[in-house]
């Protein structure tokens, strides 16, 4: 029984749901669920598997009222506020607000994980103890660092500037504020979320704060060897091993066919255009499953042809570099044509009086192009091998619908391997965090190099 095919027959009230719910959740993984109820008086649940589709439920219903919010330190917190903004000079009140505001709420809500059912003089004495419980040390250095760094900014008038152009620009920020509210909550709080998520560690659906263990365990290998698939570097090598080929292929060939569909010799250039934007244009995860039916050992096109032309059919999937390359013969098939394009349209863009020029001077066709095509191509094709270069690298479905890191993992690549731990190796979600960092950080030092290079190329 799966919890999102549950309520059948007349589970109607909240509660029965409720409980019906924790009872799928239990059948469903063998296991127990707990959770509170508070829909009327508070009661702690507990649902138990006991074999097949049954479970055991448990009601407890609670003497004890759940904890009041603690109204004080926001009221403190903003009373303080008003004061700052009303009695320190204009140059520092934000500031001064921002300090006033988080000390207060520092103080009171230390010591309100510490004496929950307690009044306002408890969370004050429990201030010492909450401040050194769990992981509240680390939240209070982050704020610390924020604090420093708002501190930092003011200082040297950077915020001062950044609040005076909202001021100057404010209808402009007004059209503006829709698309960051959608970065900041579809972009920004997943990526600090799943930052921090890298440093803690999850059993059970608990997690405990580890600190730097995640990263430690995937920079040395983790126990295993170099050449091991469950090694990060090995891993890390087979996925810029990936990247680089499909990246070559895909500039190659797209540059390629940008130059004879340019041929004003060339007939019926629209159907072949349309033929040749196809591959792009269609669901990647259904050009990975047809291709992977291709593969197939039996019956798969692929080795139906080797077998007709005499060469015998390939096990595709069973070493490591012919699934490697059935990997990147499906990415190349579908990244080809957007590097075609991009180089289309940069080709149509370039004069034909300077190839006239160059034939009038003698100039090869080898020499136009080496002279003439690659230099005014680059403004265009050098931005698109850095954006294809970062696609290939985080190319999920290729892996993990073709080949599936046959075998035996050896054909994952970083995000595949990450989700891997994740998912399938005992839900080690902050390892998998910990793996998307990383990632970050590789495509993060890979796009300041690719900047860098072009702007030196731009200086020749």
């Amino acid at each position: 029984m799966k919890p999102d095919a549950q309520f059948a027959g007349e589970l109607t009230d909240p509660s029965t749901r409720r409980l019906h719910d924790l009872a799928a959740a239990a059948v469903y993984r063998n296991s127990y669920e707990i959770a509170w109820d508070h829909s009327g008086p508070v009661s702690l649940i507990i649902a138990a598997w006991a074999g097949k589709d049954n479970a055991y439920i448990v009601v407890m219903p609670q003497s004890v009222a759940p904890p009041a919010f603690p109204w004080a330190p926001f009221l403190l917190a903003g009373v303080l506020i008003l004061l700052c903004l009303l009695l320190v000079p204009a140059a520092w009140a934000p500031l001064a607000a921002f300090t006033a505001a988080f000390v207060p709420l520092l103080v009171f809500l230390a010591g309100y994980r510490i004496a929950p059912y307690e009044g306002t003089g408890a969370h004050l004495s429990a201030f010492g103890a909450g401040m050194g419980h769990g992981t509240f040390r680390w939240f209070l250095l982050a704020a610390a660092v924020l604090l420093g760094a708002a501190g930092a900014a003011w200082r040297h008038g950077i915020a001062g500037r950044f609040f005076t152009g909202l001021r100057e620009h404010r209808v402009a920020m007004t059209y503006v504020v829709p698309a960051m509210v959608g970065m900041l909550v579809l972009v920004l709080v997943p990526f600090a979320a799943g930052l921090a998520l890298g440093f803690f560690s999850h059993c059970n659906g608990n997690f405990a704060f580890v600190g730097l263990r995640n990263f430690w365990e995937i920079l040395s290998g983790g126990g295993a060897a170099i050449t091991h698939p469950l090694n990060f570097w090995f891993t890390l090598g087979v996925t810029l091993m990936w990247t680089l080929f499909n990246v070559v292929l895909h500039v190659g060939i797209g540059l390629g066919l940008a130059l004879l569909l340019k041929d004003p010799l060339l007939r019926m250039k629209g159907v072949y255009r349309v033929l040749l934007i196809i591959p792009w244009a269609m669901p990647n995860y259904i050009t990975a499953l047809m291709w992977k039916g291709m593969f197939q050992q039996q019956y798969g096109a692929i080795n139906v042809l080797l077998d007709s032309l005499g060469i015998g059919s390939i096990s595709w999937f069973s070493t490591f570099w012919p699934a490697f390359m059935a990997n990147v013969l499906t990415n190349t098939w579908l990244g080809f044509p957007f590097m075609m394009v991009v180089s289309l349209g940069a080709l149509q863009s370039i004069p034909t009086s300077l190839y006239e020029a160059a034939e009038v001077d003698g100039a090869s066709r080898w020499q136009q192009f080496r002279l003439i095509t690659l230099p005014l191509l680059r403004p265009a094709l050098f931005p698109a091998i850095v954006l294809g270069s970062i696609w290939t690298f985080n190319m999920f479905n290729i892996i993990y619908l073709v080949s599936a890191g046959e075998p035996g993992g050896s054909t994952d690549i970083l995000i595949t391997e990450a989700y891997q731990w994740a998912f399938k190796r005992g839900e080690r979600y902050g390892l998998a965090a910990a793996y998307a960092a990383l990632i970050f950080v590789v495509l993060l030092l890979y796009s300041k190099m690719a900047n860098r290079l072009s702007r030196a190329g731009e200086d020749m």
